[in-house]
């Protein structure tokens, strides 16, 4: 069953993208996943119930893949960083970014998805923090879960204002370099 409704999120992802969040009716991405309408019915009721299960699988997705990048032993800071915002975006920034719906799916998903994301966000800041509080974060920094939650805001920030991949990665990769210098022991 989970296999099924897999592949159905991954149908309706390749959909979102291809014709935007407002343009996608539930056919489209019933002819994608080789469903009839009724069948994908019987899965979710609705467009926004559909968006939402994408977004939670987004978030579930992202979280276990950032926490094992930043379980791997001996990565110098940046390298870890730049794995663990790799591991957060998955395929989603690559395919927001390459499609001229990105700005509309962004905002559907901060308009449907806000608890989600909301949530979400917030389990990303904490496995973040977890990780910075085995590193000897600065004194006056705030401690891991400010600096955390300081990390996320920008990448929230370069999220929403790159307009390609290679700027939304570049800044990722600024970030990461900048924290790094910012965290290493003195």
């Amino acid at each position: 069953m989970q296999d099924r409704k897999d592949m159905i999120l991954d149908a309706a992802f390749g959909v979102f993208a291809r014709y935007g969040y407002r343009r996608t009716v539930m056919e489209d991405v019933a002819s994608a996943a080789g469903l009839s309408r009724t069948a994908l019915y019987q899965h979710w009721r609705n467009k926004d119930d559909l968006f939402r299960a994408l977004a939670q699988r987004y978030f579930d997705t992202g979280v276990q893949d950032m926490a094992a990048a930043l379980s791997q032993p001996g990565q110098p800071i940046e390298q870890a960083l730049m794995a663990a915002f790799a591991a957060k975006d998955g395929k989603f920034m690559q395919a927001v970014l390459a499609t001229p719906h990105g700005a509309e799916l962004l905002e559907a998903g901060y308009a449907v998805t806000a608890d989600i994301a909301a949530a979400g966000e917030a389990r990303f800041a904490d496995v973040l923090a977890d990780w910075l509080a085995r590193l000897p974060v600065p004194a006056g920094a705030g401690g891991a879960a400010t600096v955390a939650g300081s990390i996320m805001a920008t990448l929230k920030g370069l999220k929403s204002s790159a307009r390609t991949l290679a700027e939304y990665q570049a800044g990722q990769a600024a970030l990461a370099r900048l924290m790094a210098r910012a965290l290493r022991p003195d």
